[in-house]
């Protein structure tokens, strides 16, 4: 019988700091032990295949790159009313920046808060930042954090929301930042592109691959980094447009369709007897070609 393994995510090997030390021990021993024992390998990103080659010596030749997609229902929500409930229920203002993903040390939220309270202290901003997600290891951080800073006014927790209420909150961003420490793929950049909101996200790890040059890259360390760019995007009209149009575009490159067509082309040729990937990792190698 032939194995095939997906890997995900490899946080817990390039920032182990950010990882629920449980969790990552236990990743330590079982995810080397799938990948030897498989005859496959599907990384969802060129980042993380190259994470599997550089610390589990895995043979290029098994791996083959099959990204995640973004939902062909993920557009741009324009209806007024629908627009209005959501900010009305979530109590937002604009301009609004916001940031999804659960709330855990790796999305890196202290230092957006910290980048936003810059962009607040320096320019006297109206802005509001909205963090949608649920609670993750260490939460109470970023909680604290805000009240450390006395944004309480000025920062929202909205918690889980609801898949049309992510799209309408994307709708609304007049920036989405998302300087994530480190992603194996990182859906949430290409649903707000696909939702027309401009994006700025971490110049590491998977993300430069996927936001492409649709994005601002900031090093997700720099807190002044951030804040420059939120500063840049809020006060730039043409900028956002400019950021918007590509993102459509780049958002466009990424499909479950093409995804699982990829996906379904691995398992045949298991089926068949093959076992050497070695034509799709040619092929990966430009990451460009799109999904």
């Amino acid at each position: 019988m032939h194995k095939i393994v997906t890997v995900y995510d490899l946080a817990f090997l390039a920032h182990p700091e950010t990882a629920v030390p449980s969790l990552a021990a236990y990743l330590k021993k079982v995810v080397p032990e799938a990948v030897a024992a498989a005859d496959a390998v599907a990384a969802i990103s060129h980042a993380t295949k190259q994470t599997l080659i550089e610390y589990y010596k895995a043979p290029e030749e098994k791996i083959t790159v099959i990204p995640c997609g973004v939902a062909p229902h993920f557009r741009r929500i324009t209806d007024p009313a629908l627009l209005e409930a959501t900010r009305r229920k979530f109590e937002l203002e604009r301009p609004l920046v916001l940031s999804v993903g659960t709330l855990e040390p790796r999305k890196n939220h202290l230092g957006l808060i910290k980048a936003f309270y810059e962009v607040q202290k320096s320019k006297e901003s109206s802005a509001m930042l909205a963090l949608a997600g649920g609670q993750g290891w260490l939460y109470e951080e970023t909680q604290r954090m805000v009240t450390e800073l006395k944004l309480e006014n000025k920062v929202r927790f909205l918690g889980r929301v609801s898949e049309l209420e992510l799209i309408t909150l994307y709708s609304l961003a007049d920036v989405f930042a998302f300087p994530s420490f480190f992603e194996g793929f990182g859906i949430p950049p290409l649903e707000a592109m696909a939702c027309g909101a401009p994006v700025i996200t971490s110049n590491t790890s998977s993300l430069p691959e996927v936001a492409g040059d649709a994005a601002i890259l900031v090093d997700p360390h720099d807190t002044h980094a951030i804040a420059d760019a939120i500063t840049r995007v809020l006060e730039d009209e043409q900028l956002r447009e400019e950021l918007r149009q590509k993102g459509y575009l780049q958002a466009q490159r990424y499909t479950w369709y093409r995804s699982a067509g990829k996906m379904l082309s691995v398992y045949q040729k298991l089926y068949r007897g093959v076992t050497n990937f070695a034509e799709e990792a040619e092929m990966d190698s430009a990451p460009s070609t799109p999904y």
